[in-house]
């Protein structure tokens, strides 16, 4: 007979999904601190609003900017998860429509993203990863409107990440008193990439690298 029975499997699974549910209460928490303050908010701070011991905070994350590591990498996901259903639309118009409004909507009520991007140690390499997810997205759309003659066909990927960049600033600038300034101007935005007798684009685009480069503030 076994000395040392094993801990019941049942136990086990109640321990991970509790340890589940904390590490995901402690995220939501984090995005929550960090819309409100940027990057004020110390673990502890967290774990407070979490409703979870410190210690079990600490022992998910090390420090305040490993989970906000994680913030940044949900939230980003999310948001990419709805860029590429826009990016299957069938008609080119609506989808860059969906594509703008599925970016833009979280950052409207949930600013935490632009200003993580920001102050994350090592996020660059996860946004490198996720841009070029988006810019396949962004590239299939162009695609699409270039064969049904509905997108300027000057257009680039980086030329519609300057476009969202500046949407983003909108929201930033304007977003504490007017939440919904940008969905008055995304017509707008997207009538400026239909096809009808657009004014020819000048100077060279963006490359990748630049344009995450000034995104990042380097």
């Amino acid at each position: 007979m076994n000395a040392h029975p094993t801990t019941p499997p049942t136990n086990q699974r109640a321990r991970r999904k509790d340890a589940m549910r904390n590490r995901a209460a402690l995220i939501a928490a984090g995005a929550e601190l960090f819309d409100a303050t940027g990057p004020v908010p110390t673990l502890d701070d967290i774990a407070r609003r979490a409703g979870v011991g410190v210690g079990t905070a600490y022992r998910h994350f090390p420090n305040k900017y490993v989970l906000a590591q994680a913030v940044l990498a949900e939230t980003m996901e999310t948001m990419l998860a709805a860029a590429e259903r826009a990016a299957r639309s069938d008609d080119a118009i609506t989808g860059f429509f969906d594509f703008f409004a599925a970016v833009l909507e979280p950052q409207s009520s949930k600013r935490a993203l632009a200003t993580l991007l920001r102050w994350v140690p090592d996020s660059e390499p996860d946004a490198r990863a996720v841009q070029s997810r988006v810019e396949r997205c962004i590239d299939t759309l162009l695609q699409r409107g270039r064969e049904q003659q509905t997108i300027r066909s000057d257009l680039t990927a980086t030329d519609v990440g300057v476009l969202m960049s500046a949407m983003t600033h909108v929201i930033e600038t304007f977003g504490g008193t007017h939440p919904r300034l940008w969905r008055r101007l995304l017509p707008v935005v997207v009538d400026g990439i239909r096809s009808d007798s657009p004014t020819p684009l000048t100077g060279a685009p963006l490359s990748t690298s630049d344009f995450l480069r000034q995104l990042s503030g380097q």
